[in-house]
């Protein structure tokens, strides 16, 4: 897990725009070429023309918002709620570290990939994306953090894991 640590560092230094515009470009990768879904892949940033700038982030947008509704749903409701893992992630969002935040998105990858069935690099894409958002509130509760950034995109009710416009994939070994 420490090296998806180590990625998910690396992608936290990107503004949430360049990093939604990445998911985006990573779902168009995987389309082309399923070798992207690596997390090895993660290694190269892939470029984001200008022109297509929008488009990426739109299509990050797509992806970002239902994956994060169901991680939510997940983690953070009574039905489904994971007590320890979210107590985990409230321990490390209280650290307020760049090595914490790489620790939660990585705690919250294998998540994205088992119970959502995303790619793996999408995976720690969308997890370091959360993190970046959630870390943006005072409150002291991840789930409280997570369920305002969620009302201001899109509602839980409205997304399901079907929504996802790439294909779930395999969970590899690493995960």
């Amino acid at each position: 897990m420490a090296e998806v640590e180590v990625v998910a560092q690396s992608l936290l230094v990107l503004d949430e725009d360049d990093l939604m515009a990445q998911i985006g470009a990573r779902s168009q990768a995987i389309e082309a070429s399923p070798s992207a879904a690596s997390i090895d892949s993660l290694e190269e940033e892939l470029p984001v023309p200008r022109g297509a700038f929008d488009d990426l982030l739109k299509a990050g947008r797509n992806i970002f918002a239902p994956a994060s509704a169901q991680s939510y749903k997940i983690l953070c409701s009574p039905i489904g709620g994971d007590s320890e893992l979210a107590a985990e992630l409230n321990k490390l969002m209280n650290e307020k570290t760049a090595e914490a935040a790489g620790k939660m998105a990585a705690a919250l990858t294998p998540v994205l990939v088992g119970s959502l069935g995303l790619p793996q690099s999408i995976a720690v894409m969308v997890g370091s994306l959360i993190v970046k958002k959630v870390a943006k509130g005072t409150s002291d509760f991840i789930c409280e953090n997570w369920k305002v950034t969620l009302e201001g995109s899109v509602s839980p009710s409205e997304t399901t894991p079907e929504s996802s416009p790439i294909a779930p994939s395999e969970p590899s070994a690493g995960a």
